[in-house]
């Protein structure tokens, strides 16, 4: 019987053995390993995160920051490796283990933890377009969740990410991952377990970004940890969209930032409008592919 692909809500159904489905990925493929010390301050610490780039995505947005990876760039692995990079990762003090765009890969991420359970903190960095299959599957291993909530509007969605249903994707995938991870444990200002929903706010699209705000605020306990990014820059195939050329304006983060403090969303993490630059994009060239 084939391996039929229901990794992600896709549903490709596709033997990636044989043929590759949306994510455009077969077997494990990896682009970097390495410490990273510009997520989150409750991630990243004074150490960094053991950060693992998974090559594929199943959302290819057209302004992905990271699109040499999510386009195919990479290096094959097998679930040993991984785990010897778990192990490399811990030896090198990371705070936890951040796994990447993960989801097509969930499998040979449970294989890699049944050879190596890493003694830190697992993170499911996600672009929120997840199965609810997939994330029972993970409820014993990952310890922290952080979902990308790109989008209120199906319509920016489609446009920017060909995902008609993401809102209501996402949003089942959020409360699920809650439901998965009640309680936030912070320990000497590291996260050990949890939730952070992020959302990178788009030049144009203040409405959206109020939107996904005003889902969080009404659904989600207001003390949920939010990552409001502002490190927008036009890259990949951003120019082919004129209204999403370009840097975002300082206005338009200072209405995204003031609209959290009004919903009363408090543990909202803002960044200096200075991120938004190619400079803090990690290096994918082949001398810093792995470690």
């Amino acid at each position: 019987m084939e391996n039929l692909c229901l990794l992600c809500p896709r549903k490709c159904s596709v033997d990636r053995s044989k043929t590759r489905g949306y994510c455009n990925q077969g077997s494990l493929k990896i682009a970097r390993a390495a410490l990273h010390k510009w997520e989150e301050p409750i991630i990243s610490g004074s150490k960094g995160s053991g950060t693992i780039f998974f090559s594929g995505c199943n959302l290819k947005c057209a302004y992905c920051q990271n699109f040499e990876v999510s386009r195919g760039k990479g290096k094959d692995m097998t679930s040993s490796s991984l785990a010897d990079l778990f192990k490399k990762l811990e030896d090198l003090q990371a705070h936890n283990i951040n796994l990447v765009t993960p989801t097509h890969f969930a499998d040979d991420i449970i294989k890699a933890c049944e050879i190596y359970k890493p003694k830190i903190p697992i993170v499911y960095n996600c672009g929120g377009y997840e199965s609810l299959g997939t994330l029972e599957k993970l409820k014993d291993l990952v310890d922290i969740f952080i979902p990308d909530f790109k989008y209120s509007d199906n319509a920016l969605a489609t446009k920017y990410s060909n995902c008609k249903d993401y809102f209501q994707v996402c949003t089942n995938a959020l409360i699920k991952m809650r439901q998965l991870r009640p309680i936030d444990i912070i320990e000497n200002g590291i996260m050990k377990k949890g939730l952070i929903i992020r959302h990178l706010v788009l030049p144009n699209a203040t409405e959206n970004t109020k939107g996904v705000l005003d889902w969080i605020a009404n659904n989600m306990p207001k003390d949920t940890y939010i990552s409001l990014m502002g490190q927008y820059v036009p890259v990949c195939d951003a120019y082919k969209f004129p209204e999403i050329n370009r840097k975002l304006k300082p206005l338009e983060y200072k209405i995204a930032t003031q609209y959290a403090l009004k919903l009363g969303l408090d543990n909202t993490f803002v960044q200096s409008l200075d991120s938004a630059t190619e400079d803090f994009i990690p290096d994918f060239d082949e001398t810093s592919l792995i470690l």
